[in-house]
């Protein structure tokens, strides 16, 4: 498998950034499907350059890949919000940002369903989904220690099942035309996210829920 560094110098940098743009674009406009002279043809630049950069297709499809979760991570989900209230609270937040985030970038189709997956762009997006989860685990076990959500719920279970959807349900979202209303999405996510994290989805505090038993039947 090609490897390559990261460019060193400002000039190295910015023509890696250019060529990361004009290949979202060409992934964009083509379902997915991208080629290293495509790339290069729109960059003005000859194919070994963008190969220097990236070092192969798969490469580039990886280095796609990397941009789109390194943003996702800048905008969603590392966002400290723990000051905006409880844990219901400023989660809230949080999928209402990640629902802005998927509805206006438009390669986000393209990176969950239509990118080649070849073994190295398949590691890769598994890779990112793993630090999702443990990301997601992590935020469930601080709501845990404050008391705001049950002791049972298994951290990264509860973390996969909240991602899993918002994936699945973005895709399907974004696939149509025209396009749900974004709050419609946030309502939808908003009870799967609550129900994996066994809280009511409108309470105005994140009460757990309990878990009640039959009564024992009385003898008369």
């Amino acid at each position: 498998m090609t490897t390559t560094a990261e460019p060193r110098t400002q000039k190295g940098r910015a023509t890696r950034e250019r060529l990361l743009a004009c290949a979202r674009d060409i992934a964009i406009a083509n379902d997915g499907h991208i080629e290293i002279a495509w790339v290069a043809e729109a960059a003005g630049v000859v194919p070994s350059l963008v190969n220097r950069y990236f070092g192969s297709r798969a490469g580039l499809v990886s280095a796609l890949l990397d941009d789109f979760f390194a943003r996702l991570r800048v905008e969603v989900l590392d966002l400290n919000l723990d000051d905006l209230g409880t844990w219901l609270q400023h989660e809230r937040i949080r999928l209402e940002k990640g629902v802005h985030f998927h509805y206006t970038d438009p390669a986000a189709v393209v990176i969950y369903t239509r990118l080649s997956r070849e073994p190295r762009v398949a590691l890769t997006e598994n890779r990112h989904i793993d630090e999702i989860v443990k990301h997601a685990a992590a935020n469930i076990r601080r709501g845990q220690k404050r008391g705001e959500l049950p002791s049972s719920v298994d951290p990264e279970l509860a973390g996969a099942a909240m991602f899993g959807a918002m994936q699945r349900v973005m895709v399907t979202a974004l696939s149509r035309t025209p396009r749900p209303r974004p709050d419609r999405i946030v309502d939808v996510l908003w009870r799967q996210i609550a129900a994996a994290v066994e809280i009511d989805p409108y309470a105005e505090t994140p009460t757990p829920k309990r878990r009640t038993r039959s009564a024992p039947a009385t003898r008369t």
